[in-house]
């Protein structure tokens, strides 16, 4: 090799690399602040889960593709060890790292390279044919992909040529006792007859050495411009990744007088999710479950995040200079290069408010993203801004709001009617028990909601019948706030949660039961955001904790119609990891068989309520809650069971709107346990 060469090629191809990253890195800047590097121990046991480990590549879904991608990432993390073992032969020949060579760890390092070598070629080989060939519909049949996949095949054929052809002019190098791979080619081209004094050999050679150094520096130079950006961001952005509840909101500061009210631009995102939208892969893992997506609705969570990098890149000049006049301490000149943008709005031009409005908030865009994107997150901070700034939102939401806020209920129903359904059932209020153990936490539907005020009537049973000490407040009870922040309306809800903690402090309320997913998620998850922390129970753990201690005994057999479907509740399920308690509870039930869907636990499928859909009008696609109906119905059950009254009032529309009330049942499973018993 050439050292004058050699030096040129990786003094411009560093310089240029550097240059791209700084420009990508320095938008970033004139992002919002965030804190990303607390909890350092938490944060480096992470990486090494989800960075080094590649833990969610391992999971069951879509296993094949997974494993392919891990092939090639371990590979990359070995081979690039070579890589400059062979840059640094350009200068010295026969140059090592410091302990490797014709050492015991230098043999070893040598076996391990042509594993991952070949780990690499067959990764990228099993990727192509999957994307050519089976084409999952969560992925994009990408020629930029096609080509990365070849660039990076090539670029370990360089290598295997090098090490091939060194063999043959070296043939007595020790390495020739552990390179599998290089022998292997070695044996192919000596057949093909060359030999080591053969002029041919050492122009492979060369070329096997400059193709794999010349492919490498190229393709980390087109890294800053195409999607595997991700392999320079994917570390820092997983070390920094939100350690917040799985189910918790971030808090709007409302009092701050900077406080942005939502997210209208691009730049105010934070920096961390300007890191994110570098680093998505776009592998499609997001999406491949999204019930928007799924149903045909304007939103793909992958669309989103990459149109948002597209507009980031767009706006980079903008961003570059604004940055630079921050650096000086100019912060007007920063703004004013920013407000000088004439190009497309983050809300209407790049993502529709079609698509806002679309989410679910279920939570399995973020479940199953190896990169930990905050897609919910980011989508509740746009809807933040229409809300708050805009006043700018679905036309039917304006009763919710108004109903909420005047009367602590989304039906906007009488307030002095709130406890009407337990006036009978001989349910005390906090006046009545000061002692209680346990708040029951009715909530709006299971206070208004026909369907829902049967499971609550069903709770107070079993809660009675296993003598737990509880109240309630009746018609002095208030909405939790849940919705109104997953609408976007933060301000009213953060009233709601700050009405109720004064309240429940005032009649020292310290645990609380809740047969809602959504009051059990944000009183749990959220409140402590508002100085409150509270042992939140929901209702199938508290009945399941019954069972396992007797108060139950001597239920009967299962009379409902035929076998049983569990629905997982997403905020039960994705976002608090109850999945099996809620089967433990149906199991308990003699003559209970229960089927499993195919979309269940973690990769369940959501019924459409969630994120305030719910209050939303569904015009665009198929039904979400049709969807999962029929998925349920599917599998040969005929009694649809679940633990939350969102699920419970679209599953059963969805029954009704197909006319098959006659052959289904739907029944929370508080409603099965207590008529096990009565029976």
């Amino acid at each position: 090799m050439n050292p004058f060469a050699m030096g040129l090629l990786l003094t411009i191809s560093l310089l240029a690399f550097t240059f791209s990253v700084v420009r990508r890195f320095l938008p970033l800047f004139v992002m919002q602040s965030d804190i990303r590097w607390d909890n350092p121990k938490e944060r480096i046991t992470g990486v090494f889960k989800y960075f080094f480990g590649q833990l969610r590549f391992l999971r069951p879904f879509e296993r094949i593709h997974g494993m392919a991608h891990v092939m090639i990432f371990w590979g990359a993390l070995v081979v690039t060890l070579s890589t400059i073992q062979m840059a640094g032969r350009g200068f010295v020949p026969g140059w090592h790292l410091p302990g490797f060579g014709d050492t015991g760890l230098g043999l070893t390092y040598i076996f391990f390279k042509d594993l991952f070598t070949f780990s690499i070629m067959a990764g990228c080989s099993i990727a192509f044919i999957n994307r050519v060939i089976f084409r999952p519909s969560r992925m994009i049949l990408s020629l930029e992909a096609l080509i990365i996949l070849n660039w990076i095949f090539w670029m370990m054929g360089m290598d295997l040529l090098y090490e091939s052809t060194l063999f043959i002019l070296s043939p007595n190098s020790p390495e020739t006792h552990v390179a599998f791979l290089g022998m292997l080619g070695k044996n192919i081209l000596m057949t093909a007859g060359l030999a080591a004094d053969s002029p041919i050999t050492s122009q492979l050679h060369a070329m096997g050495s400059w193709g794999h150094l010349i492919l490498g520096l190229s393709f980390l130079n087109y890294l800053p411009y195409c999607k595997q950006f991700h392999e320079v961001t994917s570390l820092p952005s997983l070390y920094m990744r939100s350690l917040k509840k799985k189910g918790e909101l971030t808090q709007q500061n409302l009092e701050d007088e900077d406080a942005l009210f939502g997210v209208g631009k691009i730049e105010e995102f934070s920096w961390k999710r300007g890191m994110d939208m570098y680093s998505c892969a776009e592998c499609g893992r997001c999406r491949a479950n999204c019930p928007a997506y799924l149903t045909d609705k304007p939103l793909s969570p992958m669309a989103l995040i990459m149109d948002e990098r597209d507009l980031l890149k767009k706006k980079t000049d903008h961003m570059c200079r604004a940055a630079l006049h921050k650096f000086k301490k100019e912060p007007e000149k920063a703004v004013e290069v920013l407000e000088q943008w004439e190009g497309d709005n983050l809300i209407g031009d790049v993502i529709s408010e079609d698509a806002i409005w679309a989410c679910t908030t279920c939570g399995h865009c973020i479940a199953n993203c190896p990169l930990m994107i905050e897609h919910v997150d980011n989508i509740i901070d746009m809807r933040r801004y229409l809300v708050q700034m805009e006043s700018r939102f679905p036309k039917e939401l304006t009763q919710f709001f108004k109903g909420c806020e005047n009367l602590s209920n989304p039906w906007s129903l009488a307030s002095n009617t709130r406890g009407d359904w337990f006036k009978d059932l001989g349910v005390q209020t906090p006046e009545e028990n000061p002692d209680f153990e346990y708040l029951f936490y009715v909530g709006c539907a299971g206070s208004f909601d026909d369907r829902y005020k049967k499971v609550s009537t069903a709770l107070v049973g079993l809660m009675q019948q296993a003598g737990v000490n509880f109240a309630c407040l009746g018609n002095d009870e208030m909405c939790c706030g849940e919705t109104a922040r997953r609408l976007g309306n933060e301000y009213l809800a953060q009233q709601m949660i700050g009405s109720n903690i004064e309240q429940w402090n005032s009649i020292g309320v310290k645990k609380i039961i809740t047969a809602c997913p959504h009051c059990f998620n944000t009183i749990k998850n959220e409140y402590p955001q508002f100085g409150k922390h509270y042992q939140v129970v929901h209702h199938t753990e508290m009945i399941r904790e019954l069972t396992r201690k007797g108060a139950f005994k001597g239920a009967k057999k299962f009379s409902g119609k035929g076998p049983v479907v569990y629905h997982d509740s997403c905020y039960l399920g994705r976002y608090n990891d109850l999945y099996d308690i809620p089967r433990d509870i149906a199991r308990f039930i003699p003559g209970v068989k229960l089927m499993e869907a195919e979309r269940k636990e973690r990769t369940g499928f959501c019924c459409g309520a969630g994120g305030g859909r719910m209050w939303m009008e569904e015009k665009i696609g198929k039904r979400i809650n049709t969807e999962r109906f029929e998925q349920l119905a599917a599998t040969g059950a005929r009694t649809i069971a679940t633990a939350c009254p969102y699920c419970m009032i679209m599953l059963d529309d969805a029954m009704k709107e197909k006319g098959v009330e006659e052959e289904f049942e739907i029944l929370d499973l508080a409603q099965m346990m207590l008529r096990s018993i009565e029976n």
